[in-house]
């Protein structure tokens, strides 16, 4: 877990400024046992991230990347389930549930949390938000499953939410001798560019990682990413939420750089920019992810590196894991608790299959 100060300081410069200027929720500090969790309390706002909204997740955000399909028929059943499901979504009113250990980034990490304290989270919030979903994003069937496996005997409802990739470095040996990693590793070795660690990042570099940022996830993407604003990245640098690595041009510019989030032995790579107008020989995505990848194995962390390029990461030795939500509800009213429970239990039954078709 990220130590008290660095929550602290995630809440304190959320509460007083808009870091990530399309998050609504409101954040807070909850201590339990000795440790601070950030915690979100979600709201029903027009344009909100999917970060702080399940809403814009499991629709808006799911119909953009319907676009991204190349099979025509599964891309008009895919915004069709979607367009029928939207106003049933809207009825949950999933967008004010807690969000529990909220980062602000694509890929909650967690940590070991006992049954006792899973316990003594899930009564405390229930007590304080009696009217609201509690909600835990982003857990990995591999490297989460125990925690999946305690949050199912309390009774929380498994909402499958994308498919991932990842790399174990205890494997390494063998994913690194993949063709295409070997190519961009002697690629890494061989640029011009001047490469940045962690230590090289300062405040002057905030302003050109929000713009290189939204270049490429907010403009070509989905607007329903997140919008991170330049104070954002510099209070990131400044108090080591993440840790960042990039390449340098010729004249000290910055033109591309992805960011780590790191607990537990897990390493994940919630945002990354890159100059989209500068030529393809430059290889600038190839980078980074080599870079990534050899830093998860030079510091022994699992690597996640989400969803997205599905086949470059496949053909560098990725391996795909299903991603999930759990829903707290069984102390709100009878209607929603039972059709959360339905629409789990419909989700699970047919969204795990058709994303794993889309993902070979």
């Amino acid at each position: 877990m990220k130590d008290g100060r660095a929550v602290a300081t995630w809440i304190s410069a959320m509460q007083q400024q808009a870091l990530i200027s399309n998050w609504h929720a409101e954040l807070k500090a909850m201590m339990i046992n000795d440790a601070t969790l950030p915690v979100a309390i979600g709201c029903v706002k027009a344009g909100q991230t999917y970060l702080a909204s399940p809403q814009h997740g499991f629709i808006d955000y799911a119909r953009d990347e319907c676009d991204q399909l190349s099979d025509a028929s599964a891309q008009r059943w895919a915004k069709f389930g979607l367009s029928i499901a939207e106003p049933w979504f809207r009825a949950l009113r999933l967008d004010e549930s807690v969000s529990i250990n909220a980062w602000g980034v694509s890929t909650h990490l967690y940590p070991n949390w006992s049954d006792s304290i899973l316990t003594k989270l899930r009564d405390r919030l229930v007590v304080e938000h009696p009217k609201r979903a509690l909600w835990l994003r982003t857990l990995h069937e591999s490297y989460d499953a125990p925690l999946i496996e305690a949050l199912q005997k309390q009774g929380w409802q498994l909402w499958p939410s994308r498919v991932v990739y990842g790399f174990d470095w205890k494997t390494s040996s063998r994913w690194m001798k993949q063709r295409n990693n070997q190519i961009d590793q002697k690629l890494l070795q061989k640029t011009t560019l001047t490469p940045l660690f962690p230590q090289d990042f300062n405040a002057s570099h905030a302003p050109a990682m929000a713009q290189l940022y939204k270049q490429l996830y907010v403009d070509k993407h989905s607007r329903w990413n997140a919008h991170y604003t330049p104070a954002y990245f510099q209070h990131a640098i400044e108090h080591q939420w993440l840790s960042f690595y990039g390449f340098a041009d010729e004249q000290d510019q910055l033109i591309a750089f992805i960011g780590v989030f790191a607990q537990n032995g897990v390493m994940t790579t919630p945002m990354l920019g890159y100059d989209t107008s500068l030529p393809t020989e430059l290889a600038l995505y190839r980078l980074l992810m080599a870079r990534v990848l050899r830093e998860s194995i030079e510091q022994e962390y699992y690597l996640n590196l989400g969803a997205g390029s599905a086949n470059f990461k496949r053909m560098r030795g990725g391996v795909a894991h299903m991603e999930w939500h759990a829903f707290y509800a069984h102390h709100l009213p009878k209607w929603q608790n039972v059709a959360m429970q339905i629409t789990a239990k419909l989700m699970r039954r047919y969204v795990p299959a058709f994303l794993a078709q889309q993902a070979v």
